[in-house]
């Protein structure tokens, strides 16, 4: 993971995250998650909806990542650990309602 040195200590390269988080989604089970919550029967998702949940889905996972690794850093640990990622979900369920 690249860290950028700055004047205040350090602090994790936002790109270099993203570039070695690899996820995906296939769309038709986030179709069935979707379906399957809604009320009525007669809802229906369009594919230009599924592509744009799809899409927050692949950000709320860069995001984890992202922040997962800075409490990583701050713990100063090498790796990230799936206490990291615990650690912040709370703030992370409140910006992703």
């Amino acid at each position: 993971m690249a860290r950028n040195t700055k004047e205040n200590g350090d602090s994790i390269d936002p790109a270099s995250v993203a570039s070695n988080v690899k996820c995906s989604f296939k769309q038709d089970i986030i179709k069935d998650l979707l379906n399957s919550s809604f009320q009525d029967n007669k809802t229906k998702l369009g594919n230009d909806a599924l592509t744009l949940v799809v899409e927050v889905a692949k950000c709320l996972v860069q995001e984890t990542c992202l922040r997962a690794s800075s409490q990583a850093l701050r713990d100063s640990c090498d790796k990230v650990d799936l206490e990291h990622v615990e650690k912040c979900l709370p703030q992370l369920m409140l910006d992703f309602p």
